[in-house]
């Protein structure tokens, strides 16, 4: 349980420190972010208007030092909080608070703070919903890597 936490809580801050980082030194110059703040938030207004209140998806990370690192997560969310999260492989549930994992939103300010840092290498977007299925950080060794959002499906 604490191992979980912890490990979203290292990523956090491994992001939360790099973004630190690059702005010091984005703030010198110009961005280096080839994402606009406009372009990110006309997608996340696409998303809030066609957002269903409760949906399913898959959520992995790559390149973190963290113990989740490489599983597919399971979440479920409803009325803009996860509700469950659970490791596809094992069909266990997640040890930790459900607090910990993103929502789509949250997903949504992670590019957003990494775009405006300039470490956002890339992002990818679903076709109908506009929601970010894939994007990547550049930083340290230990705060590079990229995040999947895959298999969204609506949910009654």
């Amino acid at each position: 349980m604490c191992g979980d936490k912890m490990g979203f809580m290292q990523r956090s801050l491994y992001i939360a420190v790099t973004i630190a980082a690059v702005s010091l030194v984005a703030s010198c110059g110009e961005s280096t972010s080839p994402f606009s703040e406009a372009e990110i938030s006309a997608h996340r207004t696409h998303w809030t208007q066609r957002a269903p209140a409760a949906y399913e998806y898959d959520y992995r990370v790559t390149g973190f030092f963290i113990s989740f690192v490489g599983h597919d997560i399971h979440l479920v969310v409803r009325d803009g909080v996860v509700r469950s999260a659970t490791d596809v492989a094992t069909g266990a549930p997640m040890a930790g608070q459900l607090t910990q994992w993103p929502t789509i939103a949250a997903l949504f300010d992670e590019v957003a703070q990494a775009a405006d840092a300039g470490m956002l290498r890339s992002v990818r977007f679903d076709p109908v919903l506009e929601y970010p299925t894939e994007f990547d950080l550049d930083g340290p060794p230990d705060a590079s890597g990229s995040v999947f959002a895959t298999g969204l499906r609506v949910l009654p």
